[in-house]
């Protein structure tokens, strides 16, 4: 059967086939469910926001990116030094750091206009989001796109941490120890039960439905700080309609994996890519990609991903999923999340792959910088190391984005905060390694000077 489209074609060997428009909506997360408001902080969500730009590295010539603000000039020439197409790019008027980009869309009637002109110049045009919610769906609409994954209603059932602990039950895979709870009183029964024996587990996660990057997610690992974190989310999901958990208990894992499905319209599923991550609890902070897994656990999780992307297609899903599972001394878990959407890893596993036989990490450092660092001054200064890209070896260090860079002071301080995100490149993994180590020295430099406890607190929490 004929696919009618594919993404992952498109982006590898036929690149110059059918125009994308990319729309990189990162946090469509509550436009879903109800989640918990907590505590925001503007200046991690401005830095959140400006993590669209690394969506412009699987851009072809002929596609459209619309980003809330233009790029660092000095930003898109090394993309195309380093051998990257520069799409066109659109920018909504009145844009600012913190209204969802979906939003800023649909307030600018002129550029809906011109993107709807771009589209009906051509025989079609396919519309590519991060995430589709009802916003995504109406910009579709209005600009006479054909959107690429499921309905808005379908990915909220799929983006639910209940719902995907009783799909991988139902589907007979091994799940997490643990259970749903109804209420405060039996998430503490449940606590209780996974740190006493036969289950002895040091830590347990308690984890809202909702949310994504370790949003909602609080893990207990003393025994004082249970009562205070019952009481406060008992008092966030107040406001709810249904107020249920996922209390598990917190393994010693071998490995945590992210796996990839591209299912068709057609319910054919592509197991696309499987990555090794880096988390900080529950915080993503990188990945490798290849995995260096074996061909047995390869082959496992090639497995899990058909099965588990038939059961999505027959529940209506269409699109990217990406899945979050870990490997612990007893075998895989195949399902800990699925995030029916595209995550950052989506981005660089199918560049490592656009970019042939490489070995790749992505790593993210929060850094806190006494100086503003600019995309032009980083790459000076990875090239004085010897540590920037060279296309022509396919070796080195790229930066992914220059708007999270720390070009803007911490409230009333005097440093700038920002996020650095690199991707660390070369056919070895030992010069992968050695790369690695080199950038480490190069950023601790950047924010060497002692810059005072309260703004290194702020700065550690720049997480996604």
């Amino acid at each position: 059967m004929k696919r009618t489209f594919d993404l992952l074609k498109y982006l590898n060997e036929d690149r110059h086939s059918q125009t994308i428009v990319w729309l990189c909506n990162i946090g469509a997360e509550k436009y879903w469910n109800e989640t918990s408001k907590g505590f925001t902080d503007p200046y991690e969500e401005g830095i959140v926001n400006r993590m669209e730009e690394v969506n412009l590295l699987l851009c072809r010539k002929q596609d459209i990116m619309i980003l809330r603000e233009y790029p660092d000039k000095d930003y898109l020439e090394m993309l195309k030094r380093f051998g990257f197409s520069i799409p066109t790019i659109l920018v909504p008027e009145n844009s600012d750091e913190l209204t969802p980009i979906s939003e800023l869309v649909l307030r600018d009637k002129k550029l809906q206009d011109k993107i709807r002109a771009i589209s009906e110049s051509m025989e079609k045009a396919y519309f590519m989001p991060f995430a589709i919610t009802c916003h995504e769906e109406q910009i579709a609409k209005n600009c006479n796109l054909e959107i690429i994954g499921s309905p808005s209603s379908i990915n909220a059932l799929i983006n639910d941490k209940i719902n995907n602990r009783c799909l991988a039950e139902k589907l007979g895979f091994r799940v997490c120890e643990g259970k749903v709870c109804g209420s405060i009183d039996e998430v503490r029964k449940e606590y209780y039960r996974l740190r006493e024996e036969p289950c002895c587990f040091n830590k347990v996660i308690i984890k809202e439905p909702h949310g994504a990057s370790g949003k909602c997610s609080y893990i207990i690992e003393d025994e004082r700080k249970l009562e205070p974190v019952l009481k406060m989310i008992d008092k966030l999901s107040r406001h709810k309609s249904e107020r249920r958990w996922v209390v598990e208990g917190w393994y010693d894992k071998k490995s945590d994996v992210n796996y990839q499905l591209y299912i068709s319209d057609e319910g054919e599923v592509d197991v696309f890519s499987i990555t090794r991550q880096i988390l900080r609890g529950v915080v993503y902070e990188g990945s490798q990609y290849p995995s260096d897994f074996d061909n047995a656990v390869i082959n496992e999780y090639m497995n899990f991903g058909k099965k588990l992307g038939k059961a999505l297609y027959e529940m209506g899903y269409k699109g990217i999923a990406g899945v979050d599972s870990i490997i612990t001394d007893e075998g895989i878990i195949p399902v800990v999340e699925i995030n029916g959407r595209l995550v950052v890893s989506t981005y660089t596993s199918i560049l490592a792959q656009i970019m042939g036989d490489v070995k790749t990490r992505v790593k993210y450092y929060n850094v806190v910088s006494a100086n503003l660092l600019n995309y032009k001054y980083m790459c000076e200064m990875l090239s004085k190391e010897g540590l920037l890209y060279d296309k022509d070896k396919k070796e080195g260090i790229i930066l992914c984005t220059s708007g999270t860079l720390p070009q803007k002071k911490f409230y009333d301080s005097s440093k700038y905060i920002g996020r650095i995100i690199a991707l660390i490149v070369s056919s070895k993994w030992e010069t992968v390694k050695s790369l690695i180590c080199a950038l480490d020295k190069l950023i601790l430099h950047c924010s060497k000077e002692d810059l005072g406890d309260e703004v290194k607190t702020v700065g550690n929490k720049i997480a996604e």
